[in-house]
């Protein structure tokens, strides 16, 4: 999840607080890909044996903060506890990580691209995000 998301989740931002506990890790999750949902802008989990999907580890959440990611993610997904790398330290932890339960005739044959994602859907994102924060557009 992008940090921006992140913080439009949990802190009805565009950006963490500087006070904020949550640490933010570059991460590896083996034996799943992820792909593009067929007109949708987000991406679905899958298990899948010798792939491997780089994401975002994300440290230090209360409660409450799980909780409305949970929310954010809906029944489309199930947060179940994983393996993953952290980059900088080759270390394997234990993780929550949300996956795909829905319909998998709603995947795409493509992969879910990142920065495909950053930048030709991200802003239509925000804006629609900031229209329901105030009422106005970024």
């Amino acid at each position: 999840m992008s940090p921006k998301v992140l913080a439009r989740v949990l802190y009805n931002t565009f950006n963490l607080p500087v006070e904020s506990p949550i640490s933010l890790h570059r991460a590896i999750l083996e034996n799943y890909s992820r792909f593009r949902l067929i007109d949708e802008s987000y991406p679905a989990l899958i298990p899948s044996l010798n792939s491997s999907v780089k994401g975002i580890l994300v440290g230090n959440l209360s409660k409450e903060q799980v909780s409305r990611l949970d929310e954010f993610e809906g029944d489309e997904y199930e947060r179940r506890t994983v393996i993953v790398t952290i980059e900088d330290t080759g270390e394997a932890v234990n993780a929550q990580c949300y996956i795909w339960v829905d319909d998998l005739k709603r995947l795409s044959d493509a992969d879910w691209d990142f920065e495909e994602f950053m930048q030709n859907r991200f802003k239509q994102w925000i804006e629609k995000e900031m229209e329901e924060i105030d009422g106005s557009k970024p």
